[in-house]
């Protein structure tokens, strides 16, 4: 068998998979009353969805694993270094997957929208990071940041920085989890746009890891659209936002994470401009609503209509990304 013909076999093996696994899932969700609570100050539209099942993002989670596992394994990718380098980039996934899982479930028990306290959140966030960091020290031994082809040493702030992103990125993605498909789209997007500065730069574990997650959303994106069986929840979005970092980390790329993580920026600065504006013009309001998406949907557009335009979006912004991951970095 051929290389193309192995990967195309992996695809359709992989995907199915998944494909099975919510199929048995979903009526498990659904017998356990495992239904999503819309909130109260969200767009009148959304009340419909209240009920539809959530944490599908533990399908995701598994699906990636198990992938990750059989692709490293098939591979032959187990030697000392590189087996480390696929932990570094694992376990916080999975850290935050748990996080993820339990905010879920406080959301789903206590049937609202408080999870997690935010300042208990952050605080583990925090120390995940700082753990991160120390680990990074370990395998790399560098506090370096590659700033367009330029190695530069920051010292500890190196550490600060590894902490803005793990946390600024995973309330991102969090907060792009907004409507139907969105996340996924942009994220398979982005997870392919690494997967290919993976493949340049020759780093396997990301590689297979961009690989694994794609096709644990192309099997997720047949139940999240065109209108949701089953919502990914915040373990899917936070482990999503990790994930990203966590590559962009093992193939020094951080600063393109601008790029290639685009929408989940422009999500937050539209948040951010929201409460500036707000507080700027005692009361007025910049957006009719925040996430920008929930602006374009009280503006009149279908939640597919931002889905299609923010992807484009999105793969417009990954390939600058990656034309700049190869040219100059």
């Amino acid at each position: 068998m051929t290389f193309n013909s192995l990967i195309l076999l992996d695809c359709i093996l992989f995907v199915s998979f998944g494909i099975l696994l919510y199929l048995y899932f979903l009526p498990l969700l659904k017998r356990l009353n495992f239904g999503q609570n819309v909130r109260a100050l969200g767009p009148k539209e959304h009340f419909k969805k209240s009920g539809t099942p959530t944490m599908g993002g533990i399908i995701i989670l598994i699906c990636v694993l198990i992938f990750y596992s059989l692709l490293l394994i098939e591979f032959k990718y187990f030697y000392h270094v590189e087996l480390l380098k696929c932990l570094f980039l694992i376990i916080p996934i999975i850290l935050y997957g748990i996080i993820g899982f339990v905010d879920d479930y406080l959301i789903v028990i206590k049937h609202n929208n408080d999870g997690i306290k935010p300042t208990l959140k952050f605080i583990i966030q925090l120390v995940i990071s700082v753990i991160v960091y120390f680990c990074y020290l370990t395998i790399f031994k560098s506090n370096e940041i590659n700033f367009f082809g330029i190695m530069v040493d920051i010292k500890f702030l190196y550490g600060l920085f590894i902490i803005f992103l793990l946390v600024g990125v995973t309330n991102a993605t969090n907060l792009t989890d907004g409507i139907d498909g969105l996340l996924s789209i942009c994220s398979i997007i982005s997870y392919l746009g690494f997967g290919i500065l993976g493949i340049y730069k020759g780093e396997l574990s990301v590689v297979v890891f961009s690989f694994s997650v794609v096709l644990a959303l192309c099997s997720f994106l047949l139940f999240n659209l065109p209108t949701a069986k089953l919502f990914m929840g915040n373990i899917g979005s936070l482990l999503l936002g990790s994930g990203l970092v966590m590559m962009s980390i093992i193939l020094h790329v951080e600063i393109l994470l601008i790029f290639i993580g685009f929408v989940y920026f422009m999500e937050v600065v539209s948040v951010i401009l929201q409460v500036w504006f707000f507080k700027k013009k005692n009361g007025e309001r910049l957006f009719k609503m925040t996430p920008i998406h929930h602006h374009l949907e009280l503006s009149g557009f279908s939640e597919i209509e931002i889905d299609i335009a923010f992807g484009v979006l999105q793969l417009i912004m990954t390939v600058i990304g990656v034309w700049l991951g190869i040219m100059f970095f």
